[in-house]
């Protein structure tokens, strides 16, 4: 295929022709710049390789991605990292590079023991590329902000952005493993433009991850906050530098579609005849960019026409969030704070917040609309405050929710993030808390179905609320089925499994713990239509290998549990997503893909 015909054939040629030139040109730059060329200049750098305001610096050139270190690379500024956690004993040094299409990174790695045991992708040994090629350093990530990862076998993962901007090639070394990376810039780069960076190396040992390497996060936040990036500048592009062809996006869709399982696909002979041609096309001679991106077309053409295996036709499909709805809306919803009293452990009681999204327009004069309502929980370490942020602010789910409404998707709802910190404190008994204190207040305040508040009322108003939650806010769901059903019809379980049976149950936990739930179901009198189970995850999620066991457990018990993605045949799914980490630009998406299916009495 192209990176071993890179060096061989027509396109070695050209190849090494661009590397060679773009380096000639850039030393001849170097030489000429106080003729007046702007950020041609090589600039000082201080013992860390960054430069007087402490910014990492990229000068322009191409390198072959394909894991092997370029002569190119010389021209660039070797960085040492600042940050290095206790118990790490791995060292890195990384280059950047850059382009008229790319950003380039060249990690190379010291690592005498190697581990990709671990099934949460971050605690294996691995480099994390952020880039925020907006530079405005806000809390959440946006639509130009990237976390991509890949591990030192090439396995590739995003936690924010799109994969298909982020082709690797990674070799391992006597000491340790190199990593060559490009990130595809949606936005035009110029000299002296800066980016917002972060360069992180995980070092595992056994399933484990020992700690991190960062060049400018000291907190180890940064991947759910771009404002602990630090910055990048683009220096050395001549007036006269012509680029080569850039066979990257074909590159990585080969290496996507190959990754795609077989047997999900009636005709996935269709792509496997498409990746062939690409790859015989990518070993021969290639003349013009428009023949690598027809090969682009061909390949997603042959995807788009892939139709799902018979057995599939029982499973939610995940759909990818288009990036249209993660822009402002003009019809936008306000987020509201709501305090309570809430009882804790010790028989007092706390003083809590909420937070509540209004639908646009529920203010309108003569709206008298009554709203369902989604009660959304957090995972562990987070609070209320992650989702909405709070009043007057308009993070990623605010927008989504505001566009799935505008757009006709859903119709509008009341969405409420509370907290299971302080009152009980503790995310398997937040049902109590939901129960006596939040419902009560939140549903009497604003215009939804409850009237009076009382348990009575909760229990005749069922069917228009939902309930769900990630990771430790699953755990949250699952107890809320179990303890609240008679107050609560849908349920949206996300990369958590129920721990209601012990782990001591063994082989047997996942069938017992169907089995449990099966009886929560018939013990209340409740038929399949009465209640909804649509769980979610991703299959590079760490909760994905506990989630499977459980989830086919419960499609055995199909008298209570109708399994299909079709909610007008049955009250229980399972979607999943390929690719999905445990991280809520993937959280954000499993709720848009099931927002739709929720209120359909």
């Amino acid at each position: 295929m192209f990176l071993k015909g890179i060096r061989r054939a027509g396109f070695k040629v050209l190849a090494l022709l661009l590397a060679v030139t773009l380096l000639v040109l850039a030393n001849a730059a170097y030489l000429q710049a106080s003729e007046g060329d702007q950020g041609l200049e090589r600039v000082v750098v201080n013992e860390y390789g960054l430069d007087s305001e402490g910014r990492m610096v990229a000068y322009f050139g191409s390198p072959v991605v394909d894991g092997e270190v370029d002569e190119i690379w010389s021209q660039a500024v070797p960085v040492t990292p600042k940050y290095i956690s206790n118990g790490v004993q791995a060292s890195a040094k990384f280059r950047a590079l850059w382009d008229d299409n790319a950003l380039y990174i060249l990690a190379e790695i010291k690592d005498d023991q190697l581990s990709d045991q671990s099934a949460n992708t971050y605690e294996q040994d691995s480099f994390e590329v952020f880039l925020d090629e907006n530079n405005n350093k806000s809390s959440e990530y946006g639509v130009d902000d990237v976390h991509f990862r890949v591990n030192y076998k090439n396995a590739r993962t995003a936690d924010d952005g799109d994969i298909e901007r982020f082709y690797t090639r990674t070799k391992v070394v006597e000491d340790g493993y190199i990593v060559e990376a490009r990130v595809a810039l949606q936005s035009a780069p110029v000299n002296g433009k800066v980016l917002g960076i972060e360069l992180q190396v995980n070092e595992a040992k056994g399933a484990q991850r020992l700690g991190t390497i960062n060049v400018f996060d000291a907190t180890g936040t940064a991947w759910q906050d771009t404002s602990k990036f630090g910055e990048i500048i683009l220096l050395g592009r001549p007036d006269n530098a012509v680029m080569g062809l850039n066979p990257y996006t074909l590159l990585t869709l080969i290496d996507i579609y190959k990754e795609l399982d077989v047997s999900r696909y009636a005709n996935f002979e269709i792509v496997a005849d498409a990746i062939k041609a690409a790859e015989a096309f990518l070993d021969g001679e290639i003349e013009t960019q428009q023949q690598i991106d027809d090969q682009v077309a061909a390949l997603r053409d042959a995807v788009s026409k892939l139709e799902p295996a018979e057995w599939l036709a029982n499973e939610k499909e995940f759909k990818a969030l288009p990036n249209q709805y993660r822009w402002p809306n003009e019809q936008q919803g306000t987020i509201e704070t709501v305090v309570y009293q809430a009882t804790n452990r010790r028989g007092g009681t706390d003083t809590k917040k909420l937070h509540v999204y209004l639908p646009y327009g529920y203010y309108d004069e003569g709206n008298d609309r009554k709203y369902n309502v989604l009660y959304l929980m957090h995972g562990g370490g987070e609070n209320e405050d992650l989702l909405f942020g709070g009043p007057g602010q308009n993070r990623e789910l605010k927008r989504i929710i505001d566009n799935m409404i505008a757009f006709g998707d859903i119709e509008p709802l009341i969405v409420v993030t509370p907290t299971f910190y302080r009152g009980m404190d503790d995310a398997g008994e937040f049902h109590k808390e939901l129960v006596n204190d939040v419902i009560p207040v939140v549903e009497t305040k604003y215009r939804t179905y409850l009237t009076t508040g009382d348990l009575e009322d909760m229990k005749a108003t069922r069917n228009h609320r939902a309930f769900g939650g990630f990771s430790m806010g699953a755990l949250s769901t699952w107890y809320t089925y179990i303890f609240a059903l008679d107050y609560v019809k849908y349920f949206m379980p996300l990369s958590g499994d129920c721990w209601i049976i012990p782990t001591s149950a063994g082989a047997r936990r996942a069938m017992l713990t169907a089995e449990y739930l099966e009886r929560v179901a018939k013990n209340g009198g409740y038929e399949p239509t009465d209640y909804y189970l649509l769980c979610a995850t991703g299959d590079a999620d760490i909760a994905y290998g506990n989630m499977v066991p459980q989830i086919e457990a419960l499609k055995q018990l199909s008298d209570s549990f109708i399994y299909s993605g079709d909610v007008s045949k049955g009250n229980f799914y399972f979607m999943v997503a390929k690719g999905g980490t445990h991280h809520w630009n993937w959280v954000n998406q499993y709720i848009y893909n099931i927002l739709p299916d929720l209120f359909r009495d």
